[in-house]
This record gives structure tokens, sequence and C-alpha cells, in this order.
């Protein structure tokens, strides 16, 4: 059985407290964020469908959610995931370099226990589409429940062995093969290789 996979929150928590010098955390920022809205713990939970409790655990950086829980909580403030991790980026224009994707999630992802990096391929200017290369460690998902949202993607796999469910259906993609459906089927992908497996998304309109 897969294990639901979270995110780090390491930096600045929401009383102030700092790990790691010169990072904001994701606590902080949908701290910060939740009270830009005027919204309690308990508003933001009902429109998130994410427990209060949960949120408080998030905002002092004492709980690590999953990518499926920060979506919501990501639709429901008006905003992306990347709003929660990353300072923007220097990239600019139609290059990405390897070395200038913007990485959300854990920077050891093979020796961590939360197993999920995505790693942003496309530039701020593009306005509909948005590139993504996901690494999965072994056993990685993108949480236990599955995701819904408006536009439609596309998929191939890199490196290792997928596990897609759309629906009621399961597909098995290996490296090379591709997949397409509309965003609105609640989907879920998971690594079933026994190692680390990597793939190129392309998601339009923009998820992250």
């Amino acid at each position: 059985m897969s294990r639901e996979k979270s995110v780090t929150t390491s930096g600045i928590d929401a009383s102030g407290d700092r790990s790691e010098p010169g990072s904001v955390s994701l606590g902080y920022r949908l701290a910060s964020l939740r009270n830009d809205h005027g919204y309690s713990m308990r508003e933001l939970g009902r429109l998130a469908n994410v427990s209060p409790s949960l949120i408080s655990e998030v905002e002092r950086c004492r709980s690590e959610p999953s990518i499926a829980v920060l979506k919501r909580l990501a639709e429901a403030l008006g905003t992306t995931l990347t709003h929660f991790f990353s300072e923007g980026s220097n990239a600019s224009g139609r290059v990405i370099r390897n070395a200038e994707r913007r990485a959300l999630g854990n920077d050891e992802v093979v020796d961590s226990p939360f197993g999920v990096r995505f790693e942003l391929a496309s530039p701020d200017e593009a306005e509909s589409l948005e590139a993504i290369i996901g690494i999965y460690s072994e056993d990685a998902s993108m949480g236990d429940e599955p995701v819904t949202h408006h536009g439609e993607e596309w998929g191939m796999v890199l490196e290792g062995r997928f596990k897609v469910t759309l629906g009621d259906e399961i597909y098995f993609l290996e490296a090379g093969d591709s997949i397409w459906f509309r965003s609105s089927t609640p989907h879920r992908i998971e690594n079933v290789y026994a190692g680390t497996s990597r793939y190129v998304w392309v998601d339009t309109p923009k998820t992250f």
C-alpha cells in the first residue's frame, strides 16, 4: 500500500522561529495568505476540505502536508503551489536551464522520507501551459486522494514506472510512454518502480 507523501516546511515558522537562515517557510506563507484573506482556520478548512487542526499544525511547521492537501489550500486561497515554495525565478524568456528550474519539495528526494519533488520547466512568461519535471522516490505518490481541477494534462515517463489512476481506469506507464486526459477526471499518480521514477508533465491552464 502506498504511503501519503508530503513536502517539507522548513524555514520561519508562524511564531517567528527560523530553522534555515534566509528561507521563508511554507507554514509562514500559508498563515500570511490566510490572514490576508481574513479567513479563520475553520473558514479556510471548510473551503479547502482540510481540518483546522491540520492547518494549525502546518502553519506552526509541526506537520508536513501532502501535495493534494496543498493544492486544495492553494485553490481555496486563490493562488498556486509555487506561492508556498518559491521566491521567484531569475530565469525569463524562452529557455529554462537545468540549473534554473524552481523546485517544489525536498532537495534530497531519494534520501528523504517525503519522496516527491517537482521542478518547474516552463518560464513565468508562459500564459496558459505549465511543464513540470516530477521526481518520485520508491513508493512515492501525490497522496492517497485523487485530485481534480480544470484543464487537461499530458505526461511522458522519462525513467522508471508509474501507476496512473483515472477514475475507475488504471494505466501502468514505463519510460517513453505518454498519456493525456482531462483534469476534471479524478487522477492519482504513484511510483511503482523499485527506485526513482521521473516524468515530464504539461498542464493547461497552469495548476502549480
